[in-house]
């Protein structure tokens, strides 16, 4: 928002050149963060004028132009409010009267405002690409209608779109492919990861484009032109640790109370002592997360006053000395829990640093606060690539104290033992070391999860049928068998040995949609999603809804493998 400001104050001086479409910033994400339709936005603000806290809310908080409040902390007027939600208007806004964007803030959160005004830089998450199928309006942002179709397309963290989610994603794409190549958009797509193996493959089964790869390799490893090893300054230094003959839990304690006595008992000051005085935590699972804060409150200050029997002893009695970094923390305590760990130590002057900053692999992508250079890693990460993305959070301050990385093995694990076997090979080559992704997005099962949302998306946005009770008007016809083929063609790049099973599987897919839609009465017409009647079957149900359905189909990209049941047979012991 910061950047999108400037460039619409520039259009509008040269609106001539530059035209009446206002550069602006969209975000489309899930409704546990922004609120999805107008009513809910109205409802929300409704809430937070009325002081009652919300998980929910509207992100920008103050105006990226001038810095005044947007949303106030404090009760204040209704015209203190930047923002406007009412049934048929969402309008964010700076209160300052003196601020250029007094009338209108280029910035939009709402899903219903941003399908009727599509911005110009749209932020989403890969969990919204469900709602395609669900809903036509989507489109907007593909070029449907009187929008442009986007130009380019940049997906941070390739690495993560890989196993079940980027085989499930794969079929979205090539979705979204056809649409735009459709209203003439082949957009250039972006994407940066730093731990990633086999990209040429990965790229082909999501994007369906060849890899060209930035910046290129250099006559040299430590000089590729664009990049210059600096061996002037230290880097992160990695230990292993493993204790024989203690259990998991009793080596947490003693490794995490050394490293928390470490900066007193080496007389660390200034920019030093605040870089390790918060340990970043990794936890493998949210069972071991559990742990860690229970032995945090107990177990580690009574190991810590055994070690440091003279002087200042560290108690974590504070309730913001240990900070959870997890999934189980809701969309606004989030920034709270990043606002705490950007707090650096006061040295008695102040509310002090976080102690121990608990976390998952939440953290791997995304957090950036420099201050941090002291991480215990519990157990080795189930990849490399998790590792390296997991342990690259501290020691990021360019000139700062170098990262330091313990990680912490169980004997009783063989995968830890192995690692701390081959501790220094495997660091020394890390990278070497990052596993192939995979992608099969045309694999049957696969297909049978997701092929016939790609092809409702396609029938919403290119055959007519946008409406809810459209669905009920689908006959084959010439440009359904067009879709066919593209769809194939699309299949036979990534995967050829799968082009001729999913032509087949698009073939029945098209006789159950018209024979479904041919067998219902005039007046109980077949429809996507909301039936008159609960009993009335429908084209598309939610997995494990117990409403009749023709399709199951995913309404979220969280969780996108199925389950599957395991019986053992055999005595019990």
């Amino acid at each position: 928002a910061a950047l999108i400001c400037p460039l619409e104050l520039l259009r509008r001086g040269t609106a001539e050149t530059l035209g009446n479409e206002p550069v602006s910033i969209g975000m489309w994400v899930g409704g546990g963060t922004t609120p999805n339709t107008l009513f809910k936005a109205r409802d929300l603000l409704a809430e937070l004028q009325a002081g009652r806290t919300q998980e929910e809310g509207f992100i920008l908080e103050l105006c990226p132009w001038c810095g005044t409040e947007v949303v106030p902390e404090s009760p204040v007027e209704e015209d203190d409010w930047g923002i406007v939600a009412t049934a048929t208007e969402f309008n964010m806004n700076c209160p300052n009267q003196r601020c250029p964007f007094h009338f209108r803030l280029p910035v939009s959160v709402v899903d219903e405002d941003l399908y009727d005004h599509p911005p110009t830089f749209l932020i989403g998450t890969i969990d919204k690409f469900a709602r395609f199928a669900w809903d036509a309006r989507p489109g907007a942002f593909l070029g449907t209608g009187n929008f442009p179709g986007p130009s380019l397309i940049i997906q941070d963290e390739l690495h993560t779109i890989s196993g079940p989610l980027g085989t499930v994603a794969g079929l979205y794409e090539a979705a979204f492919d056809l649409v735009m190549a459709h209203s003439g958009s082949r957009p250039k797509v972006i994407a940066s990861t730093a731990t990633i193996n086999r990209a040429d493959e990965q790229v082909r089964g999501l994007f369906d484009r060849d890899v060209f790869l930035f910046p290129p390799s250099g006559m040299s490893h430590k000089d590729s032109f664009f990049v210059h090893f600096d061996d002037s300054v230290p880097g992160r230094r990695y230990v292993g640790v493993m204790a024989q003959s203690h259990s998991p839990t009793t080596s947490n304690v003693h490794t995490t109370a050394a490293l928390l006595c470490a900066p007193l008992d080496l007389g660390l000051s200034g920019a030093s002592l605040d870089a390790y005085w918060t340990l970043v935590a990794y936890q493998n699972s949210l069972k071991e997360v559990g742990k860690t804060r229970n032995i945090a409150r107990d177990d580690i200050p009574a190991r810590m006053r055994v070690i440091r029997t003279t002087g200042q002893v560290r108690q974590l009695d504070r309730s913001d000395d240990v900070v959870e970094l997890t999934s189980n923390l809701g969309a606004n305590e989030i920034p709270k829990a990043l606002e705490l760990l950007e707090r650096g130590h006061s040295n008695g002057q102040g509310p002090d640093a976080v102690s121990i900053a608990v976390c998952t692999n939440m953290i791997q992508v995304g957090l950036d606060i420099q201050r941090l250079s002291l991480m215990l890693v519990n157990g080795q990460p189930k990849s490399t690539s998790e590792y390296i993305q997991a342990t690259s959070r501290v020691g990021r301050k360019t000139g700062g104290p170098p990262g330091l990385v313990v990680a912490l093995y169980s004997a009783a694990k063989p995968r830890d033992r192995s690692h701390y076997e081959s501790f220094k090979p495997y660091h020394a080559s890390i990278y070497r070391s990052v596993e192939p992704t995979s992608v099969t997005p045309w694999a049957l099962p696969a297909r049978k999860r997701a092929l016939h949302a790609t092809f409702v998306i396609l029938a919403r946005q290119l055959l007519g049928l946008p409406e809810d009770a459209d669905a009920d008007r689908f006959v084959r016809s010439a440009q359904v068998d067009n879709l066919i083929e593209a769809i194939v063609t699309r299949a036979a790049n990534s995967d050829p040995r799968e082009a001729a099973a999913t032509r087949a599987h698009l073939q029945l897919l098209v006789d159950q949609w018209q024979t479904e839609a041919a067998s219902r009465p005039d007046d109980k017409p077949l429809h996507y999603e909301h039936e008159p009647a609960e009993d009335q079957r429908r084209l598309l149900k939610r997995f494990r809804s117990k409403l009749p359905g023709l399709w199951p189909t995913l309404d979220s990209m969280r969780n996108v493998d199925s389950d599957t049941l395991v019986k053992v047979n055999g005595e019990r012991t």
